[in-house]
């Protein structure tokens, strides 16, 4: 089935059950994720008291990124192309769920954002990355570009579960 992930288990250092990496890089970042989920941006977006002046820079900075992203993730479904094994059974669906997460981004993400432009009137034209935004996806790009695929995998990660760990406080 090309939906399944490959999970490593290995055996937590302080207690005798069996942890999957992801578990363990989940728990491992315990304290960073509950300052996460309680950020004063975060809360008032969720609750509606954010600025519209806030809101406004955060959708141009998070389009940004997002079109960053996708460049991202169409770079590492290339080099997977290349690094990958043939002999790797889930190759070829791993590359096109690769390519399908950055579609989802060119088309849904980036339509929500354009929507969010109409409707407060946001001109995003000229707009330029800032430096935490400059900084982050800039560094990502490195990474993909210049590390094996793994290692682009493991830099674009993060992204996709702290979002939807928020989406789901």
């Amino acid at each position: 089935n090309g939906d399944q992930v490959p999970t490593f288990t290995y055996y937590h250092p302080y207690k005798n059950i069996e942890y999957t990496m992801a578990q363990s890089l989940w728990d491992a970042a315990a304290d960073l994720i509950k300052v996460t989920e309680t950020h004063p941006f975060l809360v008032a977006m969720v609750d509606g008291s954010l600025s519209e002046e806030s809101f406004r820079y955060y959708a141009i900075q998070d389009a940004l990124f997002l079109t960053d992203f996708a460049s991202c993730l169409e770079l590492l479904a290339a080099k997977m192309k290349i690094e990958m094994s043939d002999d790797d059974s889930t190759k070829e669906a791993s590359i096109q769920r690769i390519k399908d997460l950055a579609v989802g981004i060119e088309e849904a993400e980036k339509e929500l954002h354009r929507s969010f432009f109409a409707h407060w009137d946001i001109d995003a034209c000229n707009a330029t990355s800032m430096p935490n935004t400059l900084l982050y996806t800039s560094y990502m790009m490195r990474v993909v570009s210049t590390r094996p695929y793994a290692e682009g995998l493991a830099v674009l990660l993060p992204c996709f579960w702290v979002y939807m760990h928020i989406g789901n406080c």
